[in-house]
């Protein structure tokens, strides 16, 4: 859900002249279109082309490929090729730039390791299967907070309803004043099938959406997503698995990646960060697979991203569930999955971001409303780091302790959190970001003030 919505023209079909490159002479720098990319996944032992709506194929040359072998995500790499091509080439890419992580999947799954990119593309019919379902099958609920956006929402809760994992249930929560439109289409679109329930959220607010989604629930397992994402046909299968990954797991996170490359803020916005962190498995705690680094587990962005994350209903519901000064919808405007997230850390649970349970995002296609993403999402997150000092005196001294190497990683343009932007990455959007982090203490207090007299009145 985005109660911010910005609703943005379609992209130029021509490319947009944005970067630099060398002469065809070698004489000075000339102006270099951005070229638009096709996105798409391929496995590579049956050539199967995947792309996020299959109702949505753009006929760019280039093509950016999340590249699977056997059923496992590998990497993603960038190849110029038409689809019928587009096995062998990101083959070569992926041996040429991941052969590690080729061969960790082989060893991971019992099979012998390749020795080039054409071992890649032979067919292995006795290949296992690598996901293994979860020998318990709780029911899971999958909660989908939206804000006046009917369309998507029936689609999503479509491509939810088709996933591989059963006993499954789907909680839409209006968060809209006036819920009419959407229950009118839930009922029309769902009416006659007992795992779709409509519930009715009028105060709004994504973490009020999220609180309603979680007292709705009935699954052991408790999904939350929003309304503008495709996710994969695995998806809720790989999230259950990944609670068995170890002892202790409250919380479940999946990958996000982009499901189009249409224009150059959306490139930026990968740039940035993305929503991605990684293809392998990741586990969180602090026992067992404590991070040593300056700024663990108050980093918590790092875990995983609100729109792709799961709970044991009963674990999230001991923790408090979701902050309600925190979060879109609130003049904080978010930071409210980065404080659940620390919290189920600093409780004693232990996370994992299981890379497997993918979804695809529509990033924002215009570089204005980039421009206010990367402000609100300064805004959001020392709007959390204000909540962390206030809440706690333990904690306030643990962050205290912290913020100065914070200040670091969010400013030094060396940092782990920069070092993925390139030259022709905006310096606006960079300071954007700052002034938000700069405002974030003041519209936390802001938010927190106004909290109560939102609860009590049931309003905005």
């Amino acid at each position: 859900m985005n109660p911010e919505r910005v609703i943005e023209q379609p992209a130029p079909a021509g490319p947009t002249p944005l970067r630099e490159a060398p002469s065809p002479a070698g004489g000075p720098a000339g102006p270099r279109a951005f070229r638009p990319r096709r996105v798409l996944a391929v496995d590579l032992g049956t050539g199967a082309v995947e792309y996020p709506d299959p109702d949505r194929r753009p006929e760019h040359p280039d093509a950016r490929v999340l590249v699977r072998w056997l059923g496992e995500q590998v990497d993603v790499v960038e190849v110029t090729a038409p689809d019928a091509e587009v096995a062998a080439a990101a083959a070569d890419a992926v041996w040429a730039s991941s052969r590690a992580e080729v061969l960790a999947v082989a060893e991971r799954i019992g099979v012998p390791a390749p020795t080039s990119a054409e071992d890649l593309l032979a067919a292995r019919p006795d290949a296992p299967s690598t996901a293994g379902l979860p020998t318990h099958r709780p029911l899971v609920t999958v909660t989908i907070a939206s804000l006046r956006n009917v369309e998507p929402t029936i689609a999503c809760v479509r491509r939810i309803l088709t996933s591989s994992w059963e006993p499954l249930e789907v909680v839409v929560v209006d968060n809209d004043a006036n819920g009419e439109p959407l229950r009118t289409a839930v009922e029309a679109a769902f009416g006659d099938d007992e795992r779709v329930r409509w519930v009715h959220e009028p105060r709004q607010g994504l973490s009020f959406a999220r609180n309603a989604g979680l007292e709705a629930a009935r699954g052991e397992i408790v999904v939350f997503t929003d309304d503008d994402v495709l996710v994969d046909h695995r998806w809720l299968e790989r999230l259950v698995a990944a609670f068995d990954a170890t002892e202790g797991v409250a919380c479940v996170t999946g990958a996000i990646l982009p499901a189009e490359q249409e224009t150059q803020a959306q490139v930026f916005l990968e740039e940035y960060g993305g929503f991605h962190k990684g293809f392998q498995r990741q586990v969180f705690n602090l026992t067992t697979h404590r991070r040593d680094t300056p700024l663990y587990p108050y980093d918590s962005g790092q875990f995983g991203s609100g729109a792709n994350m799961a709970f044991r209903r009963e674990a999230l519901r001991e923790m408090g569930a979701f902050p309600l000064d925190l979060g879109a919808g609130t003049v904080a405007h978010g930071g409210e999955d980065l404080d659940v997230l620390r919290r189920a850390i600093t409780a004693g649970h232990t996370v994992v971001y299981e890379p497997a349970a993918l979804m695809w995002h529509y990033h924002r296609r215009s570089m204005e409303a980039l421009r206010k993403q990367m402000y609100r999402y300064g805004v959001g997150l020392s709007a959390t780091v204000t909540k962390w000092l206030l809440e706690d005196r333990a904690v306030a001294v643990e962050v205290l302790r912290r913020i100065p190497r914070g200040v670091l990683h969010v400013a030094r343009p060396g940092s782990a959190k920069n070092s993925g932007k390139s030259a022709e990455f905006p310096t606006v959007l960079t300071l954007l970001e700052l002034l938000g982090v700069l405002y974030g203490p003041i519209a936390y207090l802001r938010s927190r003030r106004r909290t109560p007299q939102r609860v009590a009145a049931g309003t905005r």
